[in-house]
């Protein structure tokens, strides 16, 4: 009688899945690095008119792998198994041993690149962003009151944006600072849109594990998202009107939050259509859906990087 009693949506959440070679990208947060070289290439070929150097990439990859994997091995510490659950927390829930091995070595060659191939004032802005992630770290593992005003994704979405734009500010001159910041800001709220977009799409299984969220609230809908779309917009393009953003910046902007708008409308028609056949279950979420939105922030800025790059 206890078994017959557990809910369908419970049992087939607990259920093992298959890992597909594709779902690694997202498990192993090598989605979020490739989101984060791509656009350190578009702030260095703006702010900087160079490619980034080998050691720039290397060290902003490993420190983004770095945070993301801490992140998860923090949310799947105490994951109940048994309810509804993402794949990528059953991972690091399964895998939690090696991934912590793996995390200690990537930080101990990642200190080692940053001591020795680093100036010291590249080392005091790193300092500052490393703040800005523990910070992160510890609100949403704690939800601390005076961080709880600004919703978790945004939090995210803004560090990562200062992350990638990081190698910029030291070496750039007084005159861009501006336009630097304007950019940093535009594509905080690019990325911050991805992230409450992801937790929209979890919303049922984050509450299931009690996870924070923006999402939390009841009655939930994309109105936020779509009203931040609307500023997203809005601040692009008045940014560009008033030179504070470059035409090409303002294209990879454009592109990406086209492309990621049409993700979600597309996967929203997806789960009405679910919807209305069946009952939908509460199962571990899709990584296909979470790997297009990252995608949307890789594929169309990087097309335009190739093209500056080739054709000027």
């Amino acid at each position: 009688m206890v078994a017959n009693s557990t809910p369908p949506s419970r049992a087939q959440a607990a259920a093992p899945r298959k890992i597909r070679s594709w779902h690694l990208i997202n498990l192993l947060s090598l989605d979020a690095v490739m989101v984060g070289l791509t656009w350190q290439l578009i702030f260095t070929l703006e702010f900087l008119n160079r490619f980034p150097h080998a050691i720039e990439s290397l060290i902003i990859g490993i420190t983004i792998w770095l945070a993301y994997t801490a992140d998860r091995i923090l949310d799947s510490w105490n994951l109940e198994t048994n309810l509804p659950h993402t794949s990528r927390h059953y991972f690091h829930h399964q895998f939690r041993t090696p991934m912590c091995c793996f995390w200690t070595i990537a930080l101990g060659f990642d200190v080692i690149l940053i001591a020795s191939f680093t100036h010291t004032v590249q080392i005091q802005w790193g300092l500052v962003c490393l703040l800005f992630v523990l910070l992160y770290l510890l609100n949403s593992q704690k939800n601390i009151r005076a961080l709880r005003a600004i919703p978790k994704e945004a939090q995210a979405g803004f560090i990562f944006a200062f992350g990638v734009s990081l190698v910029c500010w030291p070496a750039a001159p007084q005159q861009i600072a501006g336009p630097l910041f304007s950019a940093t800001l535009v594509t905080g709220v690019l990325f911050s849109i991805n992230c409450a977009t992801v937790a929209y799409w979890e919303r049922q299984l984050d509450e299931a594990q009690t996870f924070f969220a923006w999402t939390s609230g009841s009655n939930t809908t994309l109105t936020p998202i779509a009203f931040a779309f609307g500023l997203e917009l809005t601040l692009t393009l008045a940014m560009l009107y008033f030179a504070l953003l470059d035409t090409f910046i303002t294209n990879c902007l454009l592109s990406s939050t086209s492309c990621l708008a049409i993700t979600i409308f597309l996967s929203q028609r997806h789960e009405q259509k679910q919807t209305q056949n069946r009952s939908m279950s509460l199962t571990r979420s899709p990584e296909i859906r979470e790997l297009l939105a990252d995608f949307s922030l890789i594929l169309p800025p990087a097309t335009l990087t190739v093209w500056r790059v080739y054709y000027g």
